[in-house]
């Protein structure tokens, strides 16, 4: 008796185990793949076309036929047996909202639809903060349904209407039911076996119940990669045994789902998976792209001083706050290399205005810089400087890698010019090519070009400091300069190539910011040439190393702006030429040069 009880017991747990984490997986990966489709459906809706179409509520307007069939190539795609609809005006006492757009003929704009109470909240929470949202298993009149919502956010990133996707999920909630009835009837076979048959069986029926209770636990844990359970009866275990069998195949598919719409982080990428059959498939294309590269300057040694958790909160705040500004602008980040950032603009999705994008994205990053470093410098930390470069040309993208680890990459000489532009920059600069400058035509605002000898390139490539652009991105640099003190101070320096001394010079300060000086030197110096320099100050001491690159000159001066200086010599600069509440400090901290 107690053998069948323990026997009784032991099944209805690992049935009921069973049958709650599938319930629960079920939910999850129905909820997700809807919330992805959600997510990638509300790109094809144009928020200033479909405010109109609210208001005019004409379904035979071509914005609305153009929208609709969109959204019906996604159903058909995804293979959604269930309608698209756009929503506006959702009262949460009425849980009534108003039809803008549906795939479903049947329904007609203007006309109120009924929410269950189990959407409340998903649609109030995403017109607020603008995030997507599923809803858990519901019933009503028409069975048991998950739902998701995904807001239309304006350009001024209000989100007043939403976009609604539902999914039946009533007969997979009839196989759990079949599977409680298995469950029900494999414990109570067993417990009668058990009974019956005593010691006799208990051998050879613990044996695989024992099995399969490992195999629940490491399903339980997440891990699905062991091999099925062997049946070596036909009895009620044997039984139990297939349904996990089953259980756990049906949570491998489920996994390569979610591993499809999610191996990419970006909806855009999770678009051309659904646009295309192909989408997992290793291979590239030629692409006309624009590469963005950045770097943060002074980091390193920040790093390198700093306590770890100090050292990767100021990273990653950085790169949420770039990574923000790049998405919000079509843009697709292919890497984060430390502190720089490649991105690529034009791909995976196809933007004919990709250069002005990427333009806009580098002056914004620049912008948001100001806004980092003073909270940087509220907290005791160094100010950082950032530099840009921006490059338009043809480049492969596509998916590289094997069947297990695929990544979407860019490559070519496109993405080689672009980081050997960015290495040319001083901090606060955005510099771009000739190609780019051209894509950009009359909305670019830069200042006179220079030009620099690269690796790899026979002759000198022209750069542009970009200032402003115009147009539907239009976005402009502060450029108010510090006001210069004029100085006689005596320097020596040494110049740079990589890390090697490659010749000396000495001169005299005559004008000094706190992000640059100008000298007479008895050695001209190339625009762009890394150099160390040595200064003495009014008081006869002498200055450690300062880090900078020659950024110009006029009149028998050459100006060097000042990339790296310790924090002493700061500190005497500032007291010389103080600068005013919102000009960027130079970087305490060590460059990364070229």
């Amino acid at each position: 008796m107690a053998f069948a009880l323990l026997t009784f017991v032991s099944v209805v747990i690992v049935g009921v185990l069973v049958r709650e984490r599938q319930k629960r997986e079920l939910e999850d990966a129905v909820g997700t793949q809807l919330l992805n489709i959600a997510r990638v459906a509300v790109l094809f809706v144009d928020p200033a076309q479909h405010a109109e179409l609210a208001r005019t509520a004409r379904p035979e307007a071509p914005a609305y036929r153009r929208l609709r069939a969109s959204l019906g190539t996604v159903q058909r795609e995804v293979l959604l047996t269930t309608p698209i609809r756009t929503l506006v005006d959702y009262d949460p006492r009425t849980r009534r909202a108003r039809i803008v757009l549906s795939t479903d003929e049947t329904e007609r704009p203007g006309a109120a639809y009924a929410l269950g109470p189990e959407l409340d909240e998903p649609i109030t929470s995403g017109l607020v903060d603008g995030v997507a949202r599923y809803t858990r298993a519901y019933r009503n009149a028409g069975g048991t349904w998950i739902s998701a919502v995904a807001p239309i956010v304006d350009a001024r990133g209000a989100a007043t209407a939403f976009l609604s996707v539902d999914y039946q999920v009533d007969v997979f909630l009839d196989r759990l039911r079949e599977l409680d009835v298995t469950i029900a009837l494999a414990s109570a076979a067993g417990a009668l076996c058990a009974l019956g048959l005593g010691l006799l069986f208990a051998r050879r029926l613990t044996r695989p119940i024992s099995a399969l209770t490992g195999a629940v636990a490491t399903v339980a844990g997440g891990d699905l990669s062991q091999p099925a359970l062997p049946v070596r009866s036909r009895d009620e275990v044997g039984l139990l045994t297939n349904a996990f069998n089953d259980m756990v195949e049906g949570l491998r598919q489920r996994d390569f789902i979610r591993n499809a719409f999610g191996r990419y982080v970006s909806p855009e990428v999770a678009k051309t998976l659904l646009e295309s059959p192909d989408g997992l498939r290793l291979g590239g294309e030629k692409r006309r792209i624009t590469v963005l590269m950045s770097d943060l300057r002074g980091y390193t040694r920040f790093a390198e001083q700093g306590d770890p958790e100090g050292v990767m909160a100021v990273l990653n705040d950085y790169l949420g706050r770039m990574a923000d500004i790049v998405i919000a602008h079509g843009g697709t980040i292919n890497e984060f290399i430390g502190d720089a950032i490649f991105a690529v603009f034009g791909a995976p999705v196809e933007h004919a205005d990709h250069a002005e994008r990427a333009a806009a994205t580098a002056l914004a990053m620049q912008r948001a810089m100001d806004a980092l470093n003073a909270e940087n410098v509220a907290c005791g930390r160094p100010r950082f400087e950032m530099g840009i470069g921006l490059h338009t040309g043809e480049a492969v993208v596509g998916n590289i890698g094997s069947e297990q680890r695929t990544k979407y990459a860019v490559v070519g000489a496109a993405v080689n010019l672009a980081a050997r532009v960015e290495g040319c920059t001083v901090g606060g600069q955005v510099l771009l090519t000739d190609a780019t400058r051209e894509a950009l035509g009359g909305l670019a605002e830069t200042a006179p070009p220079i030009h620099a000898e690269l690796k790899g390139l026979d002759a000198p490539v022209a750069l542009h400091e970009l200032r402003a652009i115009g147009g539907a991105w239009a976005q402009r640099l502060d450029t108010a300069e510090d006001t210069a003190v004029e100085v006689a101070l005596a320097l020596g320096g040494a110049i740079f190539e990589g890390k090697h001394v490659e010749g000396e010079f000495a001169g005299t300060v005559l004008r000094l910011t706190r992000r640059w000086v100008e000298a007479t030197l008895d050695t001209p110096l190339a625009t762009l040439t890394n150099v160390r320099l040595r200064v003495t100050w009014p008081d006869g001491r002498r200055s450690g190393d300062l880090y900078g690159k020659v950024t110009g000159g006029g009149d028998g001066l050459t100006r060097i702006h000042l990339t790296s200086v310790d924090a002493a010599d700061e500190a005497t600069i500032a007291a010389l030429a103080p600068a005013p509440a919102s000009a960027r400090g130079v970087s305490n901290g060590a460059e990364e040069r070229s």
